[in-house]
Parts: C-alpha cells; structure tokens; sequence
C-alpha cells in the first residue's frame, strides 16, 4: 500500500515514542515505539518499557492500553521488526498482532538479530497481515535512534559465532598471539592496577577453579569455565610484569623436557633424588635442550607437551593438582614482592603455576574419557569463547568496564551487613591516627 500523509504523521509519532525508551538495569534494549490506529482514530500509543520494564512496545499497546478495544481491521506502526521469540510462558508481538487480527503493520527498523531478522515479517504476512515498511529517510533515523543496541547485537554475534569454524581459526593462533591480544583489550583496564592487584585478581579466579576439588558448587557455576579465565589473567599479570614472550619465559623452564629430571617423561624417582642435592634446574643444560628441541605454538600444543612430560595417572587428581598450585601460588606471590631486584624468580615461578593449570587441563580431559589426540582442544575451544577478542562484560574490543563489577560482588560469600547498623564498626575498625596508641608494645 501506498505510503500516505497520515501514515507519516503515525511513523513519526512512533519514533518519537521510541525516543523515551530507557533500557532495562545491565542491559543494552532497542527502542521502541508503537501506535495503534483505526478509522483515523489513535486507540494506543506506547514504547518499550512504559509499563513494566522489559514489556514490549507492540505488547502493551495492545495487551494493557487497547486490551478492551476491538483492534481487528486496524494499523500497527512499529519502529522495530515484531519478534517471532520470546521467553518462557511469553507471547511473542508477531504473535499476539495475528491474535488481535489486525490487518495491516508498518514496520521501521528490521531487527538486527539474526535470530528474528526478517522472521517477524514472514509471521505477519503467513497471516494474512499487510506488511510495509517505513521509508527510508524515517528508517535512517531510527537506526540511528538504535545505534548502540545494533552495535551490542554485532558485538554479540562475535561471541556467540564460537563454532567449529570459529575455533578452527582462533585455536590456531600461537600462545604469544593470544598473549598479545588479552593484554590489548584489557590495556586500559589495568593500566592502573598494581602486579600484585592482577596476581589477586588470578588467585580469585583460581578459587573458582578449585570447585573441581572440593566438589563445591556455587548457584550452579562450572568450575572449569575459571581455567581460561586464570590463563588470562596469567597472561594479564605477565604483561604488567613486562614480559614480551610467554613461550620464551615457558620455554627457558620447560623446553619439552622436565627441567629438573631433564627428561621427555618426568622420572618421580630421579627428581625427588636432584632436587634433595640442589635447589635449582641446572639453567645452562636447559638452554642448551631449549635451542635444539621444537617448541609449542598453540596452547593447545603446550597442554599436550605438559602432558607427555607429567603423564596423569589412571584416574584425575585434583586435589595433589591443586594442593600443588597452592604451594606455586605462594611462591609466585614471593616472586613478584621481590620483582623489583631479583625479576629472574618471577620467570621461573610463572612457568611452574602455568604448568600446574595445564596439569589441571589434563586432568580434566582424563576425567572426560577424551582421547590423546582430543587433548588440548577443548581448551582452546573454551579459551575462544572466553575471550573472542572482546571483553564479554561490556562486549567492546578495548574493556572499558568499572574497576568492580557486579558479578563480582556476587561471588562473593557473605557480605557482613556493616551498613545496617547492626555492628558497632568503632570496635573493628579503628582510625588511622589512632594506630599508635593502639598498637604498642606488650607491656
């Protein structure tokens, strides 16, 4: 149908309903507006939103302003595509339109999402409803309008594109590459922080991680979703410390070899024998084992060479994994407290708490009855979706999120209630200036 004067006078009223969208708490929601005319006469007008948050504009027009009127046989002006999908127990607005036999919709904006772009139409019109569209200088402003939530759907799309070609592609980089690129997007974000904020930052992700052993489970979370995390932020802390190649620092520890046994397959009963007669690898034959032996590219390459070194026994071991981790957790927290004058710890630590989280990989991948060949990918496949080359909090290519997120308050134990008033804070806390006077010696 022909687009007339009064159809612009209802496309522009509907835009500028959109206008005064606001989107829900955390989330990024397109804006909306919808009106509702019959016989020239406007029987609902609404935006996204104006009724409870989250309520649809195409919804509310109909369900909770024109709910007692007869809408069949009028016009529906909507700045975006209806959906074709919604969740559980919902009616999606494509859906709802056919219900109330309306006979004609005019649609501004086509959505986005791949996952309702161009379906909403298709239901319409199965329907028998006419389906035109605004034209394009009214479309160009609410696509403008709509700008950021079109950027979070790209945005999304690059996360949720994780599939078997997508990690075909990024599981091939080299583990400098994605050294490189971790520490691009969170740049920014830890430009500020101190290497002993980012090593607690690790130690917390690690705590997640730990899950596995204890059998712990908070609100549903899986552990192993913390591995790659705490190899970002492995790879977070290396940055801030300096380091320009991770495979370098891995390499001069563990050049495919056990650097204290100096085997392919480490030798409990060796090792345990040197390292009682030194306390240090012999530096000098591992250099030397180092420029003759092929060094991993991929990461999922190191985790299997950390498995040809320290094979897993029958069965995963969790709890020896973690208890280990620990020990290196301790000594990497010492390194990097005395980094400023003896940096050459931190190179050796930071090669040990890597090692012992590839252990843990292979530790999960022998519980998971993968085959050798199968190991390693299904760390690359999680690293890929942990980080596919965005921050996936705020979903942008350089992270701008706050210095604390909510989701970490949330995990979280238990907050003491200390702003209720239900504590005496002056018998926990004490002033700066009164710190003399109360620590003194015993008398």
């Amino acid at each position: 149908m022909p687009i007339t004067a009064s159809d612009y006078q209802y496309m522009n009223k509907a835009i500028e309903l959109s206008r005064r969208c606001k989107s829900e708490f955390g989330k990024t929601s397109p804006k909306v507006g919808a009106v509702i005319v019959k016989n020239g006469t406007i029987l609902a007008e609404s935006f996204r939103g104006n009724a409870d948050p989250g309520d649809h504009a195409e919804f509310i027009a109909l369900e909770k302003i024109a709910s007692n009127e007869i809408v069949a046989g009028a016009t529906v002006y909507t700045t975006l595509e209806p959906c074709t999908s919604r969740s559980h127990n919902k009616i999606p607005c494509a859906e709802r339109l056919a219900m109330r036999r309306v006979s004609r919709v005019v649609i501004g904006m086509i959505d986005p999402n791949p996952s309702i772009r161009g379906k909403g139409i298709r239901s319409l019109q199965s329907n028998g409803i006419e389906v035109d569209l605004f034209p394009p200088d009214l479309v160009a402003a609410i696509e403008d309008i709509n700008r950021e939530f079109t950027r979070h759907i790209e945005n999304e799309l690059l996360h949720n594109r994780v599939d078997f070609e997508f990690v075909q592609q990024y599981s091939a980089r080299d583990i400098d590459e994605w050294y490189k690129a971790i520490n691009y997007i969170y740049a920014d974000k830890n430009f500020y922080r101190d290497p002993l904020s980012i090593f607690s930052h690790l130690v917390e992700v690690i705590g997640g991680l730990s899950q596995i052993a204890s059998g712990k489970s908070k609100s549903g979370d899986n552990p192993e979703k913390y591995l790659p995390k705490a190899i970002g932020w492995w790879f977070a802390l290396c940055g801030k410390l300096g380091v320009n190649s991770v495979s370098e620092l891995l390499w001069l520890k563990f050049p495919g070899i056990c650097p204290y046994c100096q085997k392919r397959e480490h030798d409990p009963e060796i090792c345990k024998g040197i390292k009682e007669e030194m306390a240090a690898p012999k530096w000098e034959d591992l250099k030397t084992k180092g420029e003759t032996g092929v060094r991993p590219g991929r990461l999922g390459d190191w985790q299997k060479m950390f498995r040809r070194i320290y094979k897993p026994g029958s069965s995963p071991e969790f709890q020896a994994a973690f208890a280990r981790l620990a020990e290196e957790l301790g000594e990497l927290a010492e390194s990097i407290r005395i980094f400023p004058v003896a940096p050459g710890y931190f190179l050796s630590e930071a090669a040990d708490v890597f090692a012992w989280l590839m252990n843990i990989q292979n530790n999960i991948d022998l519980r998971d009855g993968k085959r050798e060949e199968q190991y390693g990918l299904s760390l690359e496949g999680n690293f890929c979706r942990a980080y596919p080359d965005i921050c996936l909090e705020c979903k942008k290519q350089r992270c701008i999120c706050p210095p604390i997120l909510k989701s970490t308050i949330g995990r979280m134990g238990h907050e003491l209630p200390l702003e209720r008033g239900l504590f005496d804070l002056s018998k926990i806390f004490l002033a700066p200036h009164m710190a003399k006077t109360v620590f003194r010696p015993p008398t």
